[in-house]
């Protein structure tokens, strides 16, 4: 080889070492986890302790950097705008992933071309709760109260277009009946609603309803996943009352920009997997009404493949739009 060669060699040799793709290299100055909720919801109450233990993990700071409104869309659109290095991620939930299709006109993103799925973390059902006067003490009583008055059993609700809500569609078509949804801006003025007498019923994740049925405050109807909740065990499954089949869990997980090298995505995965596991961060996710879970990226991408096919239909069907 001639001296330029060895030179040449040397110097593509050392531009791999330092290019974003090369995942021994990665990271060497601080990770941006962006977060489309606000300080103290529930996804960033997620998200802090996560960010925490991938720091010590990766040995680089992680820092969750909230960006809200739009239904998460602002921290997507943060998200795509950014370089697929590596050092720019964010925490998706189902809405941002999957809702936002179908709920906004003109999403500034397209979940399925612009994002990398990255890791799956954790997932949860909801549980549909009524005041302890309400008549219906089951998902089959209600159903039958619903078919005899359509539209007139109000269920109070987190956000229009939020997991709680979607789901709650999934189960009304799933029964055959119509429920009129009333939005709120968090699940406590909701609840609060219910608590009150005001609204009948409530939907949203079963450990922010438990502690009001260990009162005697709510009785819980069913749980929407697809075994049952710790936090209300006696309370049966959609499966179990009538509706087989039926599964409704909301998911969050972390994505890159599209186009992020495939070895650095497979290393944060590792990484967040080692971090779930871990039985403390079992034990937090479950105080927030999740499991944690793993899927490889691949796995990842189709499941985000398969949700857009089980929820459009549901959010057309419901003419739901955000905008």
């Amino acid at each position: 080889m001639t001296r330029y060669s060895h030179i040449l060699l040397a110097a593509l040799c050392l531009a791999l070492v330092h290019s974003p793709g090369f995942s021994q290299t990665y990271p060497q100055r601080p990770v941006k986890l962006l977060l489309g909720g606000a300080p103290g919801s529930v996804p960033d109450t997620l998200a802090r302790p996560v960010a925490e233990r991938l720091s010590a993990a990766l040995g680089a700071p992680v820092v969750v950097e909230n960006r809200p409104g739009a239904a998460g869309s602002i921290a997507m659109q943060a998200l795509v705008r950014s370089a697929p290095d590596g050092y720019t991620l964010a925490l998706a939930t189902m809405s941002q992933a999957v809702f936002n299709s179908y709920l906004f006109s003109k999403l500034p993103y397209d979940p399925q071309r612009d994002l990398e799925p990255v890791a799956l973390l954790v997932t949860g059902a909801m549980a549909l709760a009524a005041h302890p006067s309400f008549p219906a003490s089951s998902l089959q009583e209600l159903v039958e109260m619903a078919k005899a008055q359509p539209g007139k059993l109000f269920v109070a609700m987190p956000q229009a277009g939020s997991p709680p809500h979607v789901i709650a569609l999934l189960l009304a078509r799933a029964a055959g009946v119509e429920f009129t949804m009333v939005p709120h801006k968090s699940g406590t003025e909701a609840m609060a609603l219910t608590l009150s007498g005001g609204v009948p019923l409530f939907i949203d994740a079963p450990t922010i309803i438990s502690p009001q049925v260990k009162a005697g405050k709510l009785k819980a109807l069913v749980v929407t996943g697809r075994e049952r909740e710790a936090a209300l065990p006696n309370v049966p499954t959609a499966g179990e009352s009538g509706l087989p089949g039926v599964q409704g869990e909301a998911w969050i997980g972390v994505v890159a920009p599209a186009g992020t090298a495939s070895p650095i995505v497979q290393q944060l995965n590792r990484e967040l997997r080692a971090v779930l596991q871990a039985p403390e961060m079992r034990e937090l996710m479950a105080r927030l009404s999740f499991r944690t879970v793993h899927a490889t990226p691949e796995e990842f991408r189709k499941l985000i493949a398969e949700e857009h096919a089980t929820w459009s239909g549901i959010i057309r069907g419901a003419n739901l739009k955000l905008d």
